[in-house]
């Protein structure tokens, strides 16, 4: 059974999809990942962003497995943010998965793939993936209707 989309949700992976995808690292190893969601996660950067956050995993999906997950361990954050959580990778270890995962991580349970969501990534690829990944989603998530104003009425902090 194929999942069905929200109209934010399909904004936003189309917009990943026409800017960042093939973007970024692609780690050949679980614990290459892993150590670069720690030092993303305990950098200085991150903590004046996200303080409640501590700690994410990096783990595979099992074998079959078609799309990328995350589950917070916690809630016990500002506005029931978790502190820690799960990220599950279907497939290649690919930074852009990586960083969407995270930035659910990061907002209260139940966010979704709105405008909250993509200005945290936003800020994420700006920092982790670099300014020219940053300017192709930005314009990539202005293409569509939920996100045609981000950025452009209050700073995106990168």
């Amino acid at each position: 059974m194929a999942r069905r989309l929200g109209p934010q949700q399909a904004a936003l992976y189309a917009a990943e999809a026409a800017s960042i995808d093939g973007l970024g690292i692609v780690w050949r190893r679980l614990a290459e990942a892993q150590q670069a969601v720690d030092g993303l996660v305990g950098s200085a950067w991150f903590a004046e962003r996200w303080p409640h956050f501590v700690r994410a995993v990096v783990e595979r999906r099992g074998r079959g497995a078609t799309w990328s997950t995350c589950h917070p361990l916690d809630a016990a954050g500002p506005g029931g943010r978790p502190t820690e959580g799960v990220i599950l990778v279907a497939g290649a270890l690919r930074q852009p998965t990586v960083l969407h995962e995270l930035t659910h991580l990061l907002l209260p349970r139940g966010a979704g793939h709105g405008r909250d969501f993509a200005e945290a990534m936003l800020a994420l690829v700006r920092h982790e993936m670099g300014f020219v990944a940053y300017v192709e989603y930005l314009y990539a998530l202005r293409g569509h209707e939920p996100f045609r104003a981000i950025g452009q009425d209050r700073a995106i902090s990168a």
